[in-house]
């Protein structure tokens, strides 16, 4: 069975798919866009199979029950990754959001409400370290 069998999904910006008897809609939101995060969308998986996502909702009609949602960013490698365990009732709609790391050094955050952005204080060192070499390579030409 490959994913397009599994899951119905529902594109972002349209109405949500009509739910079987039996079925939920698992809601996965990636927080960020390709301004404020990466230009690659993060992989996501529901129950070990990989579904087509986009920044924002991203609507699946499942069967009720548990299921596993695994989410992961790449760039030269695998990072952020993150997993969560689910229980979609039937004829109702369960939000899960996913935020990615602010680096390659760090996991991503999910969980049933809005996630913050992991590696913020890594990032400020980074930038500051930057900062620093610009301003003291602007000032050592400035004073010769």
């Amino acid at each position: 069975m490959n994913a397009s069998n599994a899951y119905q999904q529902t594109p972002a910006m349209s109405a949500p798919p009509q739910l079987q008897p039996g079925q939920g809609l698992l809601r996965v939101n990636i927080q960020g866009s390709v301004m404020t995060s990466s230009l690659i969308v993060p992989k996501l998986m529901v129950d070990g199979y990989e579904v087509n996502s986009v920044y924002g909702p991203n609507a699946f009609a499942v069967t009720a029950g548990r299921h596993q949602v695994e989410l992961y960013a790449q760039w030269m490698r695998r990072y952020g990754q993150a997993s969560m365990a689910v229980d979609v009732p039937a004829g109702a709609v369960l939000d899960v959001f996913y935020a990615a790391p602010l680096h390659q050094f760090s996991t991503g955050s999910i969980g049933l409400t809005k996630q913050p952005h992991k590696g913020m204080a890594l990032f400020a060192i980074m930038l500051a370290f930057v900062l620093v070499v610009v301003v003291g390579g602007i000032l050592a030409v400035g004073f010769n």
